[in-house]
């Protein structure tokens, strides 16, 4: 009787024990030199390229708008609702094609896949400042488009096995950032460029094609020979950092496993979130890209030169990158998603009120208000990805859904290229309506669905009781031992 009391006393302590390692973090057992060590060079070698490739990217997805300002539509002999047509026609493959692409970045590696996308969309940047016709133009940007439609997501995606769930957002805010800087980088370039004297048969928008295009061409290269497909193969981490790097790892996603599954892929779908997620990155996508392809066509409602457009276009993309890296390292400061992004919607409301009430002839409020639309319009999608993944603890659903994810925010393109009507401007007021309404209904679902994730948080504590942030062996949401972070 005595050993049986014994025996049970020993089961009871082994229990505690077995309960106590659980409850441990992977990151617990990582020298904190190692892990500084090793996010230190992912930040100032891997993060630095990638801003670079996603400043190409953003660079020619929006440089067709830039060339609109100085003449492309008359010179290509672009009649009615051809130059929607034409983004348009770019947003197609841009959507259909993520999901596919982001899965073949995680079959390939982020080595090969990114350099393969950067390439060609480059070559196809390049050649649209040969274009002559509207045809050229619609085979150009549909092969930009189809190359261009997963590099985000697989961007995320890649980041996401680099960085913890409380470190990610303000990581993908800074890559993040080129895209804003490339309003301002852009318009930079295209003030530059249009003051070159075009040779014969070419247009002073060609040489803007030709740079931007070359320049990502280049760039590609650089991606081939210094990016690693993973933390493993990486070139510049020690053996201790590349084992800190997995450990990292274990602690947000369900297994390191790296073959692709794609019953598993789909696993998200088969829940309430999935659906919600895509909904709020249209929401995002419409606020995003409206502001992205037609900030200088709505910078030129006020009045100034075809040259002053796109310099004028600088000062609200460069102050929108500052914020948008603000916003999201005060995101990750306070392990915090949803309030975060309802709070930079409701800046770019603000923003879209005071365009739609003010008359055209007051020039100075309506440059502050570029401001606030450009400022309040970017953090979401970055707080918003970084949201997406950290709840995602398998690795083949949080490649598929990423894909998926942006592709949905890509859809909004296919609204936002619409909605500014050539009969309603200067004030283009359809897009004004649209926007506003965006704004509300995001920060409404935004608030709401970080509201159910602290109730349901709650719940599981109470029920199950509290348990770890280490997502190391859970496969999905619902299992009780996830906690979401909200």
């Amino acid at each position: 009787m005595a050993d049986r009391k014994s025996l049970s006393m020993k089961d009871v302590e082994l229990q505690k024990d077995n309960a106590s390692v659980s409850m441990a973090h992977p990151t617990e057992l990582v020298d904190p030199q190692v892990a500084k060590s090793l996010k230190r060079k992912a930040d100032f070698i891997l993060l630095p390229i990638l801003t670079v490739a996603y400043l190409c990217n953003s660079l020619d997805r929006s440089n067709v708008s830039n060339a609109n300002t100085a003449g492309l539509e008359s010179d290509l002999g672009l009649v009615g609702t051809q130059f929607n047509q034409v983004l348009t026609y770019y947003q197609i493959p841009f959507i259909v094609l993520g999901p596919v692409t982001t899965v073949f970045t995680k079959l390939v590696g982020a080595k090969y896949a990114l350099f393969i996308m950067l390439f060609v969309f480059g070559i196809a940047s390049l050649a649209t400042g040969f274009a002559r016709t509207f045809e050229h133009l619609v085979v150009c940007r549909v092969f930009v488009g189809a190359f261009e439609s997963g590099f985000l997501a697989s961007v995320i995606y890649y980041l996401s096995t680099w960085y913890t769930r409380a470190e990610l957002a303000s990581r993908i805010g800074i890559f993040y950032g080129s895209l804003v800087a490339s309003s301002a980088f852009g318009g930079l370039l295209a003030y530059g460029m249009f003051h070159v004297t075009p040779g014969d048969g070419y247009f002073a928008w060609s040489y803007l094609f030709f740079l931007e295009g070359g320049l990502t061409i280049l760039w590609s290269f650089v991606c081939l020979f210094l990016i690693p497909s993973d933390p493993k193969s990486a070139w510049f981490l020690s053996n201790a950092e590349k084992e800190a790097a997995e450990l990292r790892l274990r602690e947000n996603v369900q297994s390191v496993e790296t073959k692709f599954n794609l019953r598993e892929g789909f696993m998200e779908f088969r829940t309430a979130h999935g659906y919600i997620r895509v909904l709020m990155i249209f929401i995002s996508g419409v606020m995003l890209t409206s502001n992205a392809n037609f900030l200088a066509m709505i910078v030129k409602r006020l009045g100034f030169s075809t040259v002053k457009t796109n310099l004028y276009t600088v000062a609200p993309a460069l102050t929108g990158a500052v914020f948008l890296v603000a916003w999201c390292k005060s995101s990750d400061y306070f392990r915090e998603r949803g309030f975060h992004v309802a709070m930079s919607i409701l800046v770019s409301l603000v923003g879209y009120v005071i365009l739609f009430t003010v008359d055209t002839s007051d020039t100075a409020v309506l440059y502050f208000a570029m401001f606030l639309c450009t400022i309040g319009a970017y953090p979401s999608t970055p707080i918003g990805s970084a949201w997406t993944v950290s709840n995602i603890p398998n690795l083949n659903a949080r490649a598929f859904t990423s894909g998926v994810y942006i592709a949905a925010g890509n859809c909004a393109g296919l609204l936002s290229s619409n909605i500014y009507l050539t009969r309603e401007a200067p004030r283009y007021i359809t897009s004004l309506r649209v926007n506003v309404a965006m704004c509300v209904v995001g920060a409404l679902i935004n608030v709401g669905y970080s509201l159910w994730m602290r109730w349901e948080n709650r719940r599981r504590d109470r029920v199950y009781g509290p348990v770890g942030v280490s997502v190391e062996g859970i496969e999905s949401t619902r299992d009780p031992r996830f906690r979401f972070q909200y």
